[in-house]
């Protein structure tokens, strides 16, 4: 049955099936990476389709009770009618969470990152390691029982304040649903650290790591740099409003 559902929606949704390409510019075949998510993954999903199953059933026929009490015959039309949609919608909530399971895809390079996921939207990004400034494994207790994790990058930009949370939303990006979350981490900061101890990154990137004598700046510098920078704009921001 999820097949056949599976081959009436695809087509619809238009959503590309295969994995998507490696981010362009790297140069070391033997470091591009092709990560899945765990199929424990999948498993934990569908237990919160069953709830939601669960709990949009029970809310169903207690509607349905009401609508024969109260309406008789007609009463008994309509809750047929809401139990056929209920179906559907439960059936297509169940076909795109196992889809977004198949269609999510995670790639390393020497350089970048590529994330994409979804069904309904599809959301593809890429991070080159020129912008990541912080790599870290989180696990929930749900996700604990499956035995997943999930690894959350941060690139420049990216705020921890509930102020910034809508604005450092697109500097965020999650690999969900791995049962190696550990090893893919070290594996990510492994990439990192060669990135930089080689001196790659964009010309303007090593522009900004650059001081006058043209030697190359400390990180902890750049980041005072990068700060420094920000603080200046938003006070002529402020001035200019003012003014």
């Amino acid at each position: 049955m999820y097949e056949t559902l599976k081959s009436l929606l695809l087509p619809l949704l238009k959503v590309p099936s295969e994995a998507p390409s490696p981010p362009p510019g790297h140069t070391d075949a033997a470091s591009l990476k092709v990560f899945r998510a765990s199929p424990d993954y999948l498993r934990y999903r569908l237990l919160f389709w069953t709830i939601y199953a669960v709990v949009w059933g029970l809310g169903v026929l207690i509607v349905s009770m009401v609508l024969l009490v109260t309406l008789g015959p007609w009463g008994a039309l309509l809750a047929l009618l809401l139990v056929a949609m209920s179906v559907v919608k439960v059936a297509i909530v169940y076909v795109s969470t196992r889809l977004d399971y198949e269609l999510r895809w995670y790639i390393l390079t020497d350089r970048s990152l590529r994330i994409r996921e979804g069904v309904w939207i599809v959301r593809e990004v890429t991070l080159t390691f020129a912008n990541i400034q912080n790599v870290q494994v989180l696990q929930g207790p749900v996700e604990r029982a499956f035995g997943i994790s999930n690894i959350m990058i941060q690139t420049a930009g990216g705020g921890s304040g509930q102020k910034e949370q809508q604005l450092s939303d697109s500097h965020r990006a999650m690999l969900r649903g791995l049962d190696n979350a550990p090893e893919v981490c070290q594996l990510i900061l492994d990439l990192l650290r060669r990135y930089r101890g080689a001196g790659l990154g964009d010309h303007d990137d090593r522009e900004t790591r650059q001081v006058t004598t043209g030697q190359r700046v400390s990180p902890t510098t750049h980041q005072l740099l990068i700060e420094i920078r920000d603080a200046a704009r938003s006070v002529r921001q402020v001035v200019d409003v003012t003014s």
